[in-house]
């Protein structure tokens, strides 16, 4: 005996349901982002001379992606290179260490691609200027349970997370909280950094998009 065939009404709600079920189980595209890493240098300023290596950076940035596959957005690094200071650091440094940026020779920075600048110690782990992600590679943070198990790949990601247009929020397991081990992300956060991602793809650039000068 052949099963009945349905019509009409009927055999649309089955096609919708099916429908659902297979979007429920496709994952979302990976948007993939290019990076360019500044190790800087400097004989001078020792605040500014980074001693991480080519291998620290990709080990960094392996654990890096892993944090932000939970959003379906990975960093593709475009080149790691030792960038010198500029020697013009002014003689009473400002609190939240705005004067490291202006340290970066700007021809260095990539535009079609995000920048992440490493040196040696800022007050901060990091910051976000709108340009580019400044770590201090003596980064330090409050161990929590189930966190990441070293602070510089958590400070990049977090500070990615601000040129993904997510604000600090202070839960202690988020990603966005300040100077915690912790990694996790809402679905909302999710949502707005994927849309930031995408727009930064789309546009082929490291800095037409992206949030707001954010400090840590």
């Amino acid at each position: 005996m052949k099963p009945p065939v349905r019509t009409g009404t009927a055999a649309l709600l089955i096609l919708s349901a099916g429908i659902l079920l297979l979007r429920a189980d496709e994952k979302p595209a990976t948007i993939t982002l290019p990076v360019r890493v500044h190790l800087l240098q400097s004989a001078k300023e020792t605040d500014l001379h980074t001693t991480l290596t080519e291998a620290d950076v990709r080990r960094v940035f392996g654990k890096v992606n892993k944090v932000w596959a939970q959003a379906g957005i990975q960093f593709r690094i475009e080149s790691i290179g030792k960038t010198a200071a500029l020697d013009n650091a002014p003689a009473n440094k400002d609190a939240k260490d705005r004067w490291v940026t202006d340290a970066v020779p700007k021809e260095r920075l990539a535009t079609n691609a995000l920048n992440v600048c490493y040196v040696k110690r800022v007050t901060p782990n990091g910051f976000w200027t709108g340009k580019m992600a400044v770590v201090k590679d003596t980064a330090k943070l409050k161990e929590i349970p189930g966190g990441i198990d070293e602070p510089l790949p958590r400070v990049t990601s977090h500070e990615l997370g601000h040129a993904l247009g997510l604000p600090h929020r202070q839960d202690t397991t988020n990603l966005m909280a300040s100077g915690t081990t912790g990694f996790a992300l809402s679905a909302e956060e999710i949502r707005i950094a994927r849309e930031h991602a995408a727009r930064r793809s789309s546009a082929g650039t490291g800095e037409k998009t992206g949030g707001g000068k954010q400090a840590d």
